[in-house]
């Protein structure tokens, strides 16, 4: 199962530049480059994602997340000039794709890709799949916010999932899983504060700025690649839209920031089909 991991980490880490997606960021400008299966299905489905959600996941952020100092955590404000300069590098059209070739293509100099919000994903579906091809029919597989489960433990009708507090005050919710993805993207793992305000990683394609107002939102999928990007474009897209257009396929749950540090007035929206949750305050 973790050689699957190693794997993913070798075609698809910014942090190597050794990997896949290293190379195809140095050379899709000049030409169409081949690439491996794994690399065009994950970039194939981001593609996809984007077109569904107005380009609120957007693989081309990568330039805006190196501007803001998010990837290597070398963190910074840019200033409105620099953010329209990176702007213009910024959008998922600019990325064309040749099925039969299994070809990528950058249409501008200067795009590049960052699948942050989907690799890891793909690669807990990669280990769940081999898992069963080991005869496995009952595991959990989990990588940071992402998760996905097949059957149940032993004796349980469901796996028990818990959902951080974006707080860090130990109030850690909890669902009921069977046979589905799970992963919540939140604004309490990468991010920097200036005079109070929070700055999170996770950027508005369109704007450049880190989304405001969401703590975290947490998605159900059939698969973890697609709750991977899913809760990442939806915290972008936003509540409403998210609700009104994905509501009926996809179950979600937003925790929304409290309007004051000093009370706990953050309010929860979402659908119907999100399993029932329970608290589950840590003990020290």
């Amino acid at each position: 199962m973790f050689e699957e991991f190693r794997r993913i980490d070798s075609l698809m880490s910014l942090h190597r530049a050794d990997s896949e997606l290293s190379r195809l960021n140095d050379r899709a400008a000049a030409g169409p480059v081949v690439v491996s299966p794994d690399l065009f299905r994950v970039i194939t489905k981001a593609q996809e994602i984007a077109g569904q959600t107005e380009g609120s996941f957007d693989i081309t952020i990568r330039p805006l997340a190196d501007l803001w100092g998010f990837i290597w955590k070398e963190y910074r404000l840019p200033t409105e000039a620099e953010l329209e300069a990176v702007l213009a590098r910024v959008n998922y059209r600019r990325v064309q794709l040749d099925p039969e070739q299994r070809a990528v293509h950058f249409l501008a100099p200067g795009v590049s890709l960052d699948l942050g919000g989907i690799a890891k994903g793909y690669a807990v579906d990669c280990a769940i799949e081999k898992l069963r091809s080991l005869g496995v029919t009952n595991a959990m597989v989990k990588a940071g916010g992402d998760l996905r489960v097949i059957g149940a433990p032993p004796g349980k009708s469901n796996w028990i999932v818990q959902l951080e507090d974006p707080r860090k005050e130990g109030r850690r919710s909890k669902v009921w899983l069977r046979d589905a993805a799970l992963s919540t993207s939140g604004n309490y793992e990468n991010y920097f504060e200036i005079d109070g305000v929070r700055y999170s990683h996770i950027l508005n394609p369109g704007t450049g700025w880190p989304v405001q107002g969401i703590a975290a939102c947490t998605v159900i999928a059939p698969t973890c690649m697609e709750s991977d990007a899913m809760a990442t474009a939806f915290f972008v897209y936003g509540v409403e839209q998210s609700l009104a257009k994905f509501g009926a396929r996809f179950p979600m749950r937003f925790m929304l920031m409290p309007k004051s540090l000093e009370h706990d007035n953050g309010s929860i929206r979402q659908t119907d089909s999100f399993p029932a949750v329970g608290s589950n305050r840590a003990r020290n």
